[in-house]
């Protein structure tokens, strides 16, 4: 029996949220055990900026997870998705709970006054379009077919 044509979910290659937190682990470890690198922005002005992200990370995350209860579906990708929501946070940016783990990965490195953990922001970026978004959305595609080209064509990826 062929797997592919028997699952009714998107073919993520990883649990979206290990991808951030492997950058932030092994950032941990370098700027611990091989070469502190700290941010080079005054303290006062890093709190500024992690209590903006951390309000910004909350209402992505917020919202989205709203979405999933009021369409009784599970956030895990590895799960069957039973409808197409564009609304709410949605209808401006396709991602919002991967633009969150982005936005919270700032805040962390802030948290820990790491540098390392906001060079790894290209490298976390890449691994979610590649490894998550990219199946979800042929997985979506597949799914609802023109509704989701259209919606694709309305809203970015990401903003």
């Amino acid at each position: 029996m062929n797997d592919e044509n028997t699952k009714d979910h998107a073919n993520v290659k990883t649990i979206p949220p290990l991808i951030p937190l492997t950058f932030i682990a092994v950032s941990w470890l370098v700027n611990r055990f091989i070469y502190p690198l700290s941010i080079p922005v005054p303290t006062n002005i890093q709190t500024v900026i992690a209590y903006v992200l951390i309000v910004v990370s909350s209402i992505l995350f917020g919202f989205s997870l709203y979405f999933f209860f009021k369409t009784r579906q599970n956030p895990e990708p590895h799960t069957p998705t039973n409808a197409l929501y564009t609304g709410g946070i949605f209808k401006i940016t396709r991602n919002p709970i991967y633009l969150g783990f982005l936005v919270a990965q700032v805040v962390v490195a802030i948290k820990l006054n790491n540098l390392y953990v906001i060079l790894t922001l290209p490298f976390v970026f890449w691994l979610l379009n590649k490894w998550v978004i990219d199946p979800e959305e042929v997985y979506l595609q597949k799914l609802f077919g023109q509704e989701y080209l259209d919606y694709k064509n309305k809203v970015r990826r990401w903003l």
